[in-house]
């Protein structure tokens, strides 16, 4: 039965990575700006002070622009890949521009002689990626298992916000319980789960 599951994943990745990759550079603009509208009018964005979020890879939801637009009010973190734990660790991000390197596997990341270490609890809400989300909040990931360990060891009082745009919503995604995460609300261009 696992390996039907991990199977149906992987086709389920390739065919959201290609629709994801096919979008336009407009399109992507868009619709990341729909879902900002959509993230922003949720109380527990109005509230956090502080955020951890993702730098977007390419065809990814990008909210960066609303980040950088609230950076007075709020304190945004990022995390780092810690490919030997394989785990994420946190850092608080103060300049968009000078303070991100690449990571070990392509992805921005905090550059960590720059920023500073933060521990989850200081946290009040992840905004969290996925590949794809479904109608039960569960979450799709690129494989690697980062998220889903990271997002195991969050205290309750931490609200986790997975974005997408619609195609990336389905009914019913293939997980394998109890390694996947889900997360508490999933926010997409027209609807909030």
């Amino acid at each position: 039965m696992k390996m039907v599951v991990n199977r149906e994943k992987e086709a389920l990745r390739h065919k959201l990575l290609t629709r994801l990759l096919a979008l336009t550079e407009n399109e992507l603009k868009r619709r990341s700006k729909n879902v900002e509208n959509r993230l922003a009018e949720l109380p527990i964005y109005k509230n956090a002070k502080k955020i951890m979020a993702y730098y977007p890879l390419r065809g990814e939801v990008d909210v960066l622009e609303m980040m950088r637009k609230d950076q007075g009010s709020k304190v945004f973190c990022f995390p780092v890949m810690d490919v030997k734990a394989k785990n994420l660790r946190i850092f608080e991000v103060k300049n968009f521009e000078k303070d991100f390197v690449t990571g070990p596997l392509g992805v921005k990341e905090p550059d960590t002689a720059k920023t500073k270490e933060v521990d989850i609890g200081e946290i009040d809400m992840i905004i969290v990626p996925g590949l794809g989300f479904d109608s039960k909040r569960n979450r799709l990931g690129r494989g690697a298992g980062f998220y889903d360990r990271f997002l195991e060891k969050i205290p309750l009082s931490v609200t986790k916000v997975g974005i997408a745009f619609e195609f990336q919503i389905t009914e019913n995604l293939p997980i394998n319980l109890p390694s996947d995460q889900k997360v508490d609300i999933v926010v997409s261009e027209n609807f909030i789960i």
